[in-house]
């Protein structure tokens, strides 16, 4: 592999970066980060995945689409990784989404495609910012998101209150 095919961020520094682990951890790379406002992240889509798991025997391919929440859960993850390189807000909070507009889900990611998150900061100020941007599989748009708000909240206001 040339340096110029290897990830910026492997699976295990994408792993180190998000709170989300196995089955919800919706990413594999960092492709590229452009300081502050861009980035590509990857995710490889298989056969094996949780999602899968109960499919008839006789689910034609249609059957096998990439679930919609969790293409935009992936998307998601992406804008958090963009949030957490760029360092828009203290390590100590959260990014969390809060809205979301001029979302279209186009052709079906299938087993087999390798998703590229195209995510992009817009706007940023304070704890919030705004993102946009489209997933693409094999020269396919799957997803493309208008605006995605983000606000950041201290990780320890987001754990139950202690009995």
């Amino acid at each position: 592999m040339s340096d110029h095919d290897r990830p910026l961020l492997d699976h295990s520094q994408v792993r180190s970066r998000l709170r989300q682990r196995p089955p919800m951890l919706l990413l594999d790379t960092v492709r590229t980060f452009s300081p502050p406002d861009a980035l590509v992240a990857t995710k490889a889509v298989t056969g094996g995945e949780d999602c899968y798991r109960d499919m008839a025997q006789t689910a034609g391919p249609g059957g096998f689409a990439y679930p919609s929440v969790l293409l935009l859960e992936s998307f998601g993850q992406a804008v958090s990784l963009l949030w957490s390189l760029a360092e828009l807000g203290p390590a100590e909070e959260v990014p969390l989404m809060v809205g979301i507009r001029g979302l279209v889900y186009g052709a079906p990611a299938l087993p087999g495609d390798v998703l590229e998150h195209h995510v992009r900061l817009s706007h940023h100020s304070g704890g919030v910012g705004e993102f946009t941007g489209e997933t693409r599989a094999a020269g396919r748009t799957v997803l493309t998101v208008g605006s995605m708000l983000v606000v950041s909240r201290p990780s320890s206001s987001l754990l139950p209150a202690a009995p």
